[in-house]
């Protein structure tokens, strides 16, 4: 039998290391129409497309800030210019999280999605149309003009 006190260290370890449904909601001071948010979890390759992004749409008058796909939740798309938001293909499906993020969202024209994969041949269209890539340093140029190319009809 689990005795008492160690249930109850265990749950305030949990809730001090980050691991709970309390994490605090991300600062959002900054929004707008002139505001293109990347939600994503960070990999060299994901990192490298918003530093493109970065370099790209602020000449244009735009400002690029980001976030965690962990906490999008607190991030509603209408608060934005456009949203960007990058997972990656689990097990031959769409992960959950984007789905929901979707779904939360669907009115909403101005997100994004993409979704990197293992397989290069991989093209989501369901439940959402996606710019899907493999997470290869020749495919940055790519993706990010990609990404640029569909933002030109969101960003006005």
């Amino acid at each position: 039998m689990v005795k008492r006190p160690i249930v109850i260290y265990i749950i305030a370890l949990a809730i001090v290391s980050g691991c709970s449904m309390f994490r605090a909601a991300p600062d959002q001071s900054v929004k707008g129409d002139k505001v293109v948010l990347a939600l994503y979890k960070e990999t060299q390759f994901k990192n490298e497309v918003i530093k493109k992004l970065t370099e790209s749409l602020p000449p244009k008058g735009y400002q690029v800030i980001t976030g965690s796909n962990k906490q999008a939740k607190y991030y509603k798309a209408a608060d934005y210019g456009a949203v960007v938001y990058m997972a990656e293909y689990w097990a031959r499906h769409v992960p959950w999280h984007a789905k929901k993020y979707f779904n939360k969202f669907k009115e909403a024209r101005n997100i994004v999605f993409v979704v990197t994969s293992g397989d290069p041949d991989v093209k989501i269209k369901k439940p959402f149309d996606a710019v899907t890539t493999a997470s290869k340093d020749e495919k940055v140029d790519p993706v990010a003009q990609e990404i640029l190319k569909k933002l030109e009809g969101i960003l006005r």
